[in-house]
């Protein structure tokens, strides 16, 4: 039989033929375009089957298809190599740059080789009926392949499924009941005997037995808290035990070989993807994150009157210690430090600061918008209307509007509070005309970068709240707080209800902590680096701006130098620091929310055309406290903040 393609007819002479080159021929050809109504590339199957067939090369093809490596091809493709998400993305970065050399004939390594696609898979579905036919008998493995693949996966995801910080998600129950135990045995005896009704029963009582506990395993991370390494061996559990069952009905004579085949090729393309690896594993930490800075968010809304007036106190506050925290600045940055002790320094002042006001009961405003936005998000999974999500963020802009009232209302009148009595007690003022011109001038919002530089600092402002977030997941993860109370040293040193105590201390502030320290942290070393690659880069946050400005025009002043234009000028640029901290902090929270619990952004639009809609027809209601002294239908199921 001649055939209509010289360079198959080449593939095909001089014996045993070779599996790559034939694949790569194969697959040079579209699957897509097509000649009379069928794809190029199925055109091009149905001409190797009659060339292989025509000069009987079905057998060597069908041994070079039954290599020994078809275990691993079908055991590991799709399936991650590593059992930890840090060690596999590693593996995929150096195999992405450094070459390897694979084994001779290894099938696995030849699916790499190819490069396959999502376009690929699906042709193989689609091919049509009389073709998959015709390579069943050629492609289909011997039932002893089947049996050894699936016991190799059932070793290594009883090796997983026996971990010890997975077994410990069920600290009640021994470690022998695990379903996981028993999962090799009976994965040898139904691929020894897969037609045996009393091993496959055996086999899908241990499979559900072990879906269950991975079920509740994963109720019990997203009661406590996420560990990205756990979350990736769950996952990883719940391939390997879904791709034994396929294992399985094969040996037993039943599956979806074109399904299956498909399936392998998605695995092989996706086996180096970084974001495949990372969108699950990632996405969970995120949602959980998210989570625990909603908690924290919830209580930075106020939903009536009596809230909005506590919160403007907690901001006054807030603003009081900033004044402090601003002109302490201003005086670390004048001595002569080392850079690193320096930028040291001045964290060491934001981070005491900040804290402080956490200790105190105090607000900082633009900290609060990452917050919120996280309970918003969380509001948005409830398909209720859009009443509800709009009260919620007209609850949001007046309680921020009040915070930044109070923070800048209070921090300069005490800012030229402290300048005043620096004066007073030395003689001298606290800052040279220099220092007095910058905390001036940087404010305008049309000279220079203000505006931009805002924007940044609203990126760092949510940074700090995913720091915030992932403490309090590692805190609930580690159950952190119950363990120090329990532990027996520090029972034994303070006594048991102090250590009791120092459990609710970390419980309540130690997310806190980390998000104002992470703050102090971003606000002094961001700019250093931006500086070390020759870009200058200053932050403008609206209080501490808003502190400097004062103390700048309080000097200006005393040296008869204050020009009342500029000042005017720095107030309007105040108002519009804090409305970019506010509107980029926000956004980037509400899209990380919004990514994390996978809602649409056609939702999220047409919420914001409402909101719009109902702040033309009532701007008060965005600004101004509530008229009512109570809006409990506004809030969230299970929201406990009073």
């Amino acid at each position: 039989m001649p055939l209509s393609d010289p360079r198959l007819d080449q593939l095909l002479t001089g014996g045993a033929p070779n599996l790559e080159q034939l694949l790569r021929w194969l697959l040079e050809a579209s699957p897509v375009s097509s000649v009379d109504g069928e794809p190029r590339r199925t055109t091009r199957l149905r001409r190797l089957h009659g060339g292989l067939v025509f000069r009987g090369l079905t057998g060597p093809l069908s041994d070079a298809w039954n290599h020994a490596s078809a275990i691993r091809l079908l055991a590991e493709t799709g399936l991650p190599d590593r059992t930890t998400l840090m060690g596999e993305g590693f593996l995929r970065i150096v195999d992405r740059i450094i070459p390897r050399l694979d084994p001779e004939g290894d099938l696995y390594a030849l699916m790499d080789r190819l490069d396959l696609d999502e376009e690929d898979a699906a042709w193989v579905e689609s091919l049509p009926a009389d073709l998959k036919s015709l390579w069943a008998p050629l492609l289909t493995p011997p039932p002893d392949i089947w049996a050894h693949a699936a016991r190799l996966l059932a070793h290594r995801a009883a090796a997983v499924g026996l971990s010890r910080d997975l077994l410990a998600l069920d600290p009640e129950g021994s470690d022998a009941d695990s379903p996981f135990f028993r999962l090799t045995r009976v994965v040898h005896d139904a691929g020894e005997q897969p037609r045996d009704p009393a091993a496959r029963a055996a086999w899908e009582a241990c499979w559900s037995a072990c879906l269950a506990t991975l079920a509740e395993a994963h109720a019990q991370l997203d009661e406590r808290g996420v560990s990205t390494d756990l979350v990736f061996r769950l996952e990883l559990l719940e391939a390997q035990l879904t791709r034994i069952g396929q294992i399985l009905d094969f040996a037993a004579g039943r599956g979806d070989g074109a399904a299956f085949a498909a399936e392998l090729v998605r695995g092989s393309a996706a086996q180096h993807g970084l974001l495949s690896l990372l969108r699950t594993t990632v996405k969970r930490l995120a949602r959980k994150v998210v989570e625990h800075t909603g908690e924290t968010g919830e209580h930075y809304i106020a939903r009536n009157r009596s809230e909005w007036w506590a919160m403007g106190r907690s901001a006054a506050g807030g603003g009081l210690l900033t004044a402090g925290t601003a002109l302490f600045k201003i005086g670390l940055s004048a001595l002569a430090m080392a850079p690193l002790l320096s930028g040291l320094t001045l964290t060491a002042n934001y981070a005491v600061s900040f804290c402080a006001m956490q200790l105190l009961g105090f607000s900082l405003a633009s900290k609060q918008p990452a917050m919120t936005a996280s309970a918003l998000a969380r509001a948005l999974e409830i398909d209720d209307g859009q009443a509800r999500e709009i009260e919620l963020v007209a609850s949001i802009t007046r309680t921020q509007a009040i915070a930044t009232l109070g923070n800048v209302l209070t921090t300069m009148p005490v800012a030229v509070g402290l300048v005043a009595a620096w004066v007073w007690l030395t003689g001298h003022p606290p800052l040279d005309q220099e220092s007095a011109l910058h905390g001036l001038r940087g404010t305008h919002p049309f000279h220079g970068w203000t505006l931009v530089y805002a924007a940044l600092t609203g990126v760092l402002l949510w940074l700090s709240s995913l720091a915030a977030g992932w403490t309090a997941n590692w805190s609930a993860y580690r159950c952190l707080p119950e363990a120090l109370a329990q532990n027996h040293r520090i029972r034994s040193w303070l006594g048991d209800e102090r250590a009791d105590a120092l459990g609710q201390f970390i419980q309540k502030h130690l997310a806190g902590f980390a998000g104002y320290t992470a703050l102090g942290a971003l606000l002094v070393f961001v700019p250093m680096a931006f500086a070390f690659a020759g870009i200058h880069v200053e932050v403008r946050h609206v209080t501490l701006q808003a502190a400097s400005l004062a103390l700048g025009s309080a000097m200006l002043w005393l040296h008869g130098s204050l020009a009342w234009t500029d000042v005017l000028w720095s107030l309007l640029g105040i108002g519009l620091i804090g409305v970019m901290n506010f509107a980029v902090s926000f956004a980037l929270a509400l899209w990380t929310a919004l990514r994390a619990r996978d809602l649409s952004g056609r939702a999220s639009r047409r919420l914001w055309w409402d909101i719009l809609r109902a702040f033309n027809r009532n701007p008060g209601r965005f600004l101004l406290p509530p008229r009512r002294d109570a809006t409990l239908d506004s809030r969230l199921p299970g929201d406990s903040h009073a």
